[in-house]
């Protein structure tokens, strides 16, 4: 999924109305009521920006929280994985690839190439195998594995994007993560991103 946001701060009624006074313009039933007077400016109040918050506690109504795992960066090829919790009080089953959409630090969303063959970026590695149903019991998670490579060249700007909405499984409400360090794609605008897979649980 691609696309592309820029909104300005919205402008509040008192803010508007100390700008017009500040500028000196008269509003209607103002002034003196002398003929001629020119007409009132007319300020048209900016949509808000979209609102990147940090990582609710509170589970979400689906039953299934997303958390950013650990990024493992080397010689320019980065490997980190995307956490799924089951949060709720009922097995939730996921199938599939999380929806990714990474967001630079001016909130603009970035144009990247998500990939789920992971031999187009590095030789075969894990957490790219076939998407199997994962049913997660209460407390159990499951990881979506994601790889890349900050290597720049002149094709182009270097993407770096501070913040990552993920969309668990279709139909489902997006979840904003802020992953350490963020993901820097460089100039490649390639990004791997594997199924989810169960976490095994250490007996």
């Amino acid at each position: 999924m691609r696309w592309r946001r820029t909104r300005g701060p919205a402008l509040s009624l008192a803010a508007v109305g100390a700008l017009l006074a500040g500028c000196g313009t008269e509003v209607a039933g103002g002034g003196d009521g002398a003929e001629g007077a020119g007409a009132p400016a007319v300020v048209s109040p900016q949509p808000e920006p979209p609102e990147v918050t940090a990582p609710s506690t509170e589970c979400p109504e689906s039953g299934a929280r997303v958390s950013p795992g650990l990024i493992d960066a080397a010689m320019g090829l980065r490997a980190g994985t995307i956490q799924l919790t089951n949060c709720g009080d009922e097995p939730y089953t996921v199938e599939g690839y999380p929806q990714l959409t990474l967001i630079d630090d001016e909130l603009e969303a970035l144009d990247v190439a998500i990939e789920h063959d992971e031999t187009k970026i590095t030789a075969s590695v894990a957490g790219f195998d076939e998407p199997e149903p994962v049913t997660l019991a209460p407390g159990e998670s499951a990881t979506a594995s994601l790889v890349w490579r900050n290597t720049t060249d002149t094709s182009g700007p270097a993407l770096d994007a501070r913040y990552v909405e993920v969309v668990p499984a279709p139909g489902e409400k997006s979840q904003t993560i802020t992953p350490d360090g963020g993901i820097d794609l460089g100039t490649t605008g390639l990004l791997g991103v594997g199924p989810w897979t169960r976490v095994a649980v250490e007996s």
